[in-house]
């Protein structure tokens, strides 16, 4: 909200695209070095020169890939993320500074290795020639350990929310599992990568040779050790506060109900991005691993480039989507209990260290937190929305200004995620809502609550976020107004004639005013499940509205007064009943 909003369709996909072609083959950095490396040492061991000499053509292979799109899409990594979100990037920046320096170090070390090893091999010694080789596996890996601090720690930044401590952040609640996680990739990508090379070698017996050993020690112990990664991963995760069970609509948190939850065809709550990737995920690896059994068992020598290309899209598959996974995880945060994706931070905790007195002074505090936002207002807080133009003032045109202050607050606020019509696109989710639901929707997006579930403040530590039927969406942050302003622009979006809006005036039917503001957005027409009363009485009505999480599980429960709630079951009980199948009798 402090930097102009880069207005692209769907901008995080584009960190998405670029990242995981980057991951996957900066994992390749990693592992392939080992592999090589270690492939030159049999090699020499033995005496065997087509293997050696298969080792010398892969260097180039390596070296071609790694340093040269490995570099120029991290590079790539960088110019998107500093458009698309550029406060979370300065506050990396300004958290790790001295561990990009020294990651940094790690990879000119990586890249100055690299290229004496593949120049090196006519020009050094064979024990020299692989000693620079070990140089490159120490510095890529190194390089591998300090990315992985910074990385978790978006999601899991531990006791720096109090500290402020640079090892309190790096060293968090995920950071070891994550690197044993990582570690297992890049071996197995390095026997992934060298199928895939080995598939264009014209001797069938060096290339079954390189497929079986690539296969068996290389991709499956992969194939074992990521699930048991994972597992100690997600109770990390889930022990330093990540709804991992609610993410996925998982009754509990254990392997086999996150699978049931994942591979379930009802899934109506849980967020749905993370559940459709963790479906690939599983399948794609599923798949990758049986295909590597086959092969290494029974088509190592005639395997042919089709195999291969497809095992590497397959890789690429479970690569991509496990990011992606992680990343979902880590909703609504950008960095975990600290900025939500849409660049609000959280007010800083008691006993956090605080700017300087002269700072505060000069500066004035952080007007960015959810709540200076939510006193002073996304118009007043951000520099760069547009203001109102003067002819949108008038009381009679309250359209025209919720078409363009809506607007301008759904950039601001929405954008990050969501998209008018194309990814995760806002126009199918409001149509035919009401401005009086969408607000009352908007109101209960997130709220923080303790461990228990009970109402907690922004500011307690640890922050737990109850989100509106899980969707690990940020608060809305702004005033009234401008929250009605931004519910009456998504009524617009969704259909809603501008002749029909007006200011917000107080409903005299204080049940209808409930219904719209907390339950149309579901029972409406066009929800989710369109309310049928079936000849309901009042009585029965008040009965079921206090027990609503009962009735079903997605349904919250009931937090009106008790005059709201007598008034609210009249008028269910009002409402006119579904029209039967076959028209009316």
């Amino acid at each position: 909200m402090n930097y102009p909003v880069w207005d692209i369709p769907a901008s995080g996909l584009l960190i998405a695209v670029i990242a995981i072609l980057h991951v996957f083959v900066s994992h390749f950095a990693v592992g392939g070095g080992f592999y090589l490396v270690l492939l030159e040492r049999k090699a020499r061991r033995i005496g065997d020169a087509p293997l050696l000499g298969y080792a010398r053509q892969l260097s180039r292979f390596f070296i071609l890939l790694t340093l040269v799109f490995g570099a120029i899409s991290g590079v790539g990594i960088w110019f998107t993320i500093g458009l698309v979100h550029p406060q979370a990037t300065s506050s990396l920046i300004n958290t790790f500074v001295w561990g990009w320096a020294i990651e940094w170090t790690f990879f000119f070390v990586e890249i100055a290795a690299a290229m004496v090893y593949y120049y090196g091999w006519d020009r050094l010694s064979a024990r020299l020639h692989m000693a620079i080789g070990w140089i490159y596996v120490a510095a890529a890996w190194l390089s591998l350990v300090v990315i992985n601090g910074i990385l978790t720690y978006m999601m899991t930044p531990g006791q720096w929310i109090l500290t402020r401590g640079f090892w309190d952040a790096f060293f968090n609640e995920t950071y070891w599992p994550a690197l044993f996680a990582r570690t297992f990739v890049a071996v197995g990508l390095a026997g992934l990568y060298a199928i895939w090379t080995a598939a264009w070698l014209p001797d069938s017996a060096l290339k079954g040779r390189i497929a079986r050993d690539a296969a068996w020690r290389w991709v499956l112990p992969m194939a074992v050790a990521i699930p048991l990664s994972l597992v100690w991963y997600l109770g990390a995760a889930t022990r330093a506060g990540v709804p991992v069970a609610e993410i996925f609509g998982a009754k509990d948190g254990g392997l086999l109900g996150l699978l049931s939850a994942v591979f379930s065809t009802g899934i109506a709550t849980g967020y749905p991005v993370a559940q459709r990737a963790a479906w690939w995920v599983i399948v794609a690896a599923v798949v990758l691993t049986v295909l590597t059994v086959l092969l290494a068992a029974a088509r190592s020598r005639t395997y042919g480039k089709p195999l291969a290309a497809a095992m590497m899209a397959l890789g690429l598959v479970a690569m991509g989507g496990s990011e992606w996974v992680r990343e979902d995880l880590r909703k609504p945060w950008v960095i975990g209990q600290y900025m939500f994706v849409n660049s609000l931070r959280l007010p800083a905790p008691d006993g956090a260290p605080a700017p300087p007195a002269e700072f505060v002074a000069r500066f004035g505090s952080d007007r960015f937190t959810v709540d200076a936002v939510n006193s002073a207002g996304v118009m007043k807080a951000s520099a760069w929305v547009r203001p109102v133009p003067d002819h949108l003032l008038a009381p009679d045109d309250y359209a025209g200004r919720a078409d363009h202050q809506g607007r301008e607050l759904f950039r601001a606020l929405c954008s990050a995620c969501h998209t008018i019509d194309g990814y995760q696109a806002i126009r199918p989710l409001v149509r035919g809502k009401s401005p009086d639901a969408l607000n009352g929707l908007l109101a209960r997006l997130a709220s923080p609550v303790d461990a228990a579930g009970n109402a907690s403040a922004w500011n307690v530590v640890p922050a737990h976020v109850k989100t509106w039927r899980d969707r690990r969406m940020p608060p809305f942050a702004g005033t009234d107004d401008e929250r009605q302003l931004l519910a009456a622009y998504l009524a617009l979006v969704g259909g809603t004639a501008p002749s029909a809006l007006g200011p917000p005036a107080p409903s005299e039917d204080a049940g209808k005013a409930y219904y719209d503001t907390n339950c149309a957005a579901c029972h409406g027409p066009d929800g989710l499940a369109p309310f049928d009363p079936k000849n309901r009485k009042p009585e029965e009505f008040y009965e079921m509205i206090g027990r609503l999480p009962e009735i079903n599980e997605m349904m919250p429960a009931f937090e009106g007064t008790e005059e709201q709630r007598k008034a609210l079951a009249e008028h269910l009980a009002s409402l006119p009943g579904k029209t039967p199948t076959g028209g009316a009798r």
